[in-house]
């Protein structure tokens, strides 16, 4: 005990020095205690995202490839087996479904059915193919299937465009749901089964649907449909499952498949691109990340967090550096004191524990003061830092805008258009505060320590002969 209360002593009998010591490890804990709290908070944000957003894969020809007419002829579209075997990887994040067929229910009333859709009837109904067969008899279309594997995912649904108002969401095999202007049109309620019938005059292919729910749909607000055609009134969608649709007779002659696939890091595009070769994925087709993307929504915080690395090594670097030397130079002014606790009878390890004591009085409370400042001014120095990331990015965006042009220009999709992260509410975490204090009491232990080393090497009869 009285080791300790002669060290608090100690710190008050020597305020010159202690204040200069005092001074600097404060400013220590304090960009430490900052940068700590930007990097916890932007690696808990980075984390998060990378959750919920993941990095959009695109899978498409290879249009330099096939410019070949020997590769051309060999090229084949992907299945829509191929497509869903893709999607089963550890590697993704997500995978969003999507499967439309246009119809002709011919018990069924459509919105805005008009001349229109029967003047498209008359051009496509027996035209020539291509390959100079001629296309079926086929009747007007005047409605969409669309079938999705994560009807919560949906961006109308998310957005408020679209609610359900009766019933339920589908869940089982054959079930769908249809707009209030759809059901209103068609004496419809929840409950009832509906027959719905592919486009082709002489073979309708019907299949049974039952409505588990009616939504109100308010995509067409506002929109003004002009050419009065059936198939561009959205009213007339009839939403079901991914998997009810490409069931459908009609799906597998004249359905379309769409694919997102999102992975969970966009570093991992090279082994996801190989696990898919593996799975069949022809030559011709190229695999692809819109990391532009990723990059401009995370890239600015990715950056910060980066700034505040670096500035932390440095200054634990030079801090600690610094303090080495000056808790060296403090304890050789005190070697006299030492040599007569010494001659007293105090033993070596008693001595260094009071030092020690010392060091960790002044850096506890320099650790109070620098974690209550580092909290406060940890938000500014976040936001100035931020914003010279994002103006950075922005940069980087324009001078990449042509590479990013021709890309799209060849099929591929981007993200690009996403805002980035322009705002973090920074806050001290508990495992922000442990770090701080962990590193804080290293930083007392390691600067009194090599100042104690320097000093207890010597007997007490040659440091008081030196003294003397």
């Amino acid at each position: 005990m009285y080791i300790i209360s002669n060290a608090v002593k100690n710190i008050s009998r020597n305020k010159g020095r202690n204040s200069i010591m005092a001074v600097i490890i404060f400013a220590i804990i304090l960009t430490t205690a900052v940068s700590i709290i930007i990097n916890t908070t932007t690696s808990a944000i980075i984390k998060d995202y990378k959750a919920r957003f993941g990095a959009e894969v695109s899978i498409t020809p290879n249009y330099k490839m096939l410019q070949d007419q020997e590769s051309a002829k060999n090229f084949k579209p992907l299945t829509t087996e191929q497509q869903i075997q893709f999607g089963k990887s550890n590697l993704l994040q997500s995978t969003k479904f999507t499967a439309s067929v246009q119809i002709s229910p011919r018990n069924l009333k459509s919105l805005d059915e008009s001349e229109n859709d029967n003047m498209m009837v008359q051009a496509l109904s027996g035209a020539n193919r291509a390959d100079g067969t001629k296309m079926p008899e086929i009747t007007a279309l005047k409605a969409k299937i669309l079938g999705s594997n994560n009807p919560t995912d949906n961006d109308d649904f998310k957005h408020g465009l679209r609610k359900i108002t009766s019933g339920k969401m589908y869940k089982n095999l054959n079930q769908c749901i249809v707009s209030e202007q759809y059901a209103k049109l068609n004496n419809l309620s929840v409950g009832q089964t509906i027959e719905v019938d592919s486009f082709y005059k002489d073979d309708p292919m019907p299949h049974k649907l039952t409505i588990t729910g009616i939504y109100s749909d308010n995509t067409m607000v506002g929109k003004n449909n002009a050419e009065k055609s059936a198939l561009s009134n959205r009213n007339n969608e009839i939403l079901t499952s991914f998997d009810t649709a490409i069931s459908m007779k009609m799906f597998k002659e004249m359905g379309n498949t769409s694919v997102q696939y999102y992975l969970k890091d966009p570093a991992k595009l090279s082994v996801y691109e190989k696990e898919l070769r593996q799975k069949g994925l022809s030559k011709y087709y190229k695999v692809s990340t819109d990391e532009a993307g990723y990059k401009k929504v995370v890239g600015p915080v990715e950056g910060l967090t980066k700034i505040t690395n670096t500035f932390l090594i440095v200054v634990l670097i030079l801090g600690v550096s610094i303090l080495i030397l000056l808790s060296t130079l403090a304890i050789r002014e005190r070697k006299y004191e030492i040599g007569v606790l010494r001659a007293m009878g105090m033993k070596k390890y008693k001595v260094a524990f009071g030092l020690l004591t010392e060091m960790l009085v002044i850096t506890g409370i320099c650790l109070i003061l620098g974690l209550g400042t580092g909290k406060v001014i940890s938000q500014p120095v976040a936001n100035y830092l931020l914003a010279d990331q994002i103006e950075l990015s922005k940069e980087n965006n324009n001078m990449g805008n042509e590479v990013r042009g021709s890309t799209q220009a060849l099929g591929q999709t981007s993200s690009t258009e996403a805002e980035p992260l322009s705002k973090l509410k920074i806050k001290l975490s508990s495992d922000a505060a442990i770090q701080i204090i962990l590193i804080s009491l290293v930083l007392g232990g390691i600067s009194s320590f090599a100042g104690i080393m320097h000093v207890t090497k010597y007997e007490p009869i040659k440091i008081l002969a030196e003294r003397n």
